[in-house]
């Protein structure tokens, strides 16, 4: 007998209302029936126009970390592509996760999946080639979907985040890649009212703020205020899903095609990076033929909102220097 299709599960309207930065109007239908909000933010209007950005955001993340990026960007005449990932904010999944997401299938969840995500936005959006920017989980989606279509890519920024599974390197120790298994059975069994329950503190920003200063997540100059946003998403998503990204990350890795990269790639590491910590950076720039890297001494793995003025100054130079510069210098 031939199988029932899944019904895809939508959040319910307005859900990222309290969080969003930027409202993403948009909607498109991925191949595997998956509705993925996103906006198209236009260039600047009176600036020489410059290759789309399409970001990726990181596991848990919202457009937080773009809040300050993404309006200097296209100030200086890039369109940004800003998308809420499959299980986060306004986009959905295949099918309902059910209770502890033990509906999910790894392959609707999985980097690849995610990565193709990111192209059909695109396509969605009008844009063939662009530069991909990765914070976090971010860097493995731009790094297979760069893999998946080179020919779509003029440029990579990867900021403060691995090429493969994070868990290895957290906190420098592979402690929480051992532990993950217990973490994951924990969720799947624990009903989603305590899932919920146990998140809401995170709404507090104060102590949300805290709590990431105290795990070292965060460096000295991550605002409460910045950080908000992201605390009253990470409070409202399904745990249990964001769980099982986790292991989804763990699955993937890019390290046999990052000698393959052509094209022009920009990362930019942070120093107190505990969370992918910067050997993760350093291996990728040793063995990316076409790499550069900055250094930030005072940053963690929220470095996106703690220096969003220095990241897009070294975007802007290494666009100019190395993705157009004869459209650059002929401003």
């Amino acid at each position: 007998m031939d199988e029932v299709a899944p019904v895809p599960f939508l959040p319910p309207e307005g859900v990222d209302a309290a969080y969003a930065v930027f409202p993403k109007a948009r909607r498109t239908v991925a191949t595997d029936g998956t509705t993925l909000a996103w906006t198209l933010l236009p260039a600047a209007d009176g600036v020489a126009p410059r290759t789309p950005v399409v970001t990726a955001s990181g596991w848990s993340c919202s457009d937080a970390y773009w809040a300050h990026i993404a309006p200097a960007l296209t100030a200086l005449g890039h369109p940004v592509l800003l998308m809420d990932t499959r299980g986060h904010g306004a986009s959905g999944l295949p099918r309902h996760p059910g209770r502890g997401a033990r509906d999910l299938r790894p392959e609707d969840i999985a980097i690849a999946r995610i990565a193709d995500d990111l192209w059909e936005v695109a396509d969605a959006a009008g844009i063939d080639e662009a530069v991909l920017m990765g914070h976090s989980m971010g860097v493995q989606v731009t790094l297979e979907a760069a893999r998946r279509a080179p020919g779509r890519v003029a440029g990579l920024v990867l900021i403060a985040g691995s090429y493969e599974n994070p868990l290895k390197t957290f906190w420098g120790l592979p402690v929480a890649d051992v532990a993950f298994p217990f973490a994951k059975l924990a969720a799947a069994s624990t009903p989603a009212p305590l899932l919920r329950l146990a998140m809401q503190p995170a709404r507090l920003t104060a102590f949300g703020a805290w709590a990431a200063k105290v795990a070292r997540a965060t460096g000295p100059k991550a605002r409460p205020t910045d950080m908000a946003p992201y605390l009253l998403h990470i409070a409202a998503a399904d745990m249990a899903v964001m769980i099982r990204l986790i292991d989804a990350m763990r699955r993937h890795s890019s390290a046999g095609h990052l000698r393959k990269v052509r094209a022009p790639t920009l990362i930019l590491a942070a120093e107190r990076d505990t969370f992918t910590p910067p050997r993760c950076s350093r291996h990728m720039f040793e063995r990316i033929p076409t790499a550069e890297i900055q250094w930030f001494a005072d940053a963690g793995h929220t470095l996106p909102i703690e220096e969003p003025e220095a990241i897009v100054d070294h975007i802007d130079e290494w666009y100019g220097r190395r993705v157009a510069p004869e459209a650059v210098a002929s401003r």
